[in-house]
């Protein structure tokens, strides 16, 4: 797995995609926006940034670090109706790498991710090794109405 196979993905789902460098990386940054009525008639904006790590280690630090990266790369570039006025923006971080600690798994298994107003940033690890991916294993309160989406999302780009 890799980006070069998200970048296809985001093709395929007929997501808006562009290549540019994050932190130093080589990325692949797609955009989607989205209404529907089930998430309570609000508009999704979701920005899903795939970043190649290749054998350098990903640990804790280094999942923050893109995190916020990536969250001020899809505040700097989003473009709807205001935030929180019936419009979320949501961030997938995913972060290919060969070199994963067990602490950069587990903070991607248990969301520890911080909330942001009317914002979401998700963060994602591939072992490039072995093709496992590692997301949140439950969908938490705050925002459960687009995990499901989230979901869609982080499995058609990973797989």
């Amino acid at each position: 797995m890799s980006i070069v196979q998200a970048k296809q993905a985001l093709q395929d789902m007929d997501i808006f995609f562009s290549d540019d460098d994050l932190l130093g990386r080589l990325s692949v940054i797609g955009y989607e926006k989205k209404f529907r009525w089930a998430w309570m008639a609000t508009q999704l904006n979701t920005f899903i940034i795939a970043s190649d790590y290749k054998d350098g280690q990903v640990n804790t630090s280094a999942i923050e670090t893109h995190l916020t990266a990536a969250f001020d790369y899809a505040s700097q570039n989003y473009s709807g109706w205001p935030r929180g006025l019936q419009s979320g923006l949501g961030v997938i971080s995913i972060l290919y790498s060969s070199n994963l600690t067990q602490d950069a798994i587990d903070y991607c298994e248990g969301l520890k991710s911080g909330k942001k107003w009317a914002g979401f940033t998700i963060p994602v690890v591939v072992d490039t090794n072995t093709g496992q991916v590692h997301k949140f294993k439950r969908n938490p309160m705050w925002g459960r109405i687009y995990y499901p989406h989230f979901t869609k999302l982080i499995q058609a780009t990973t797989s």
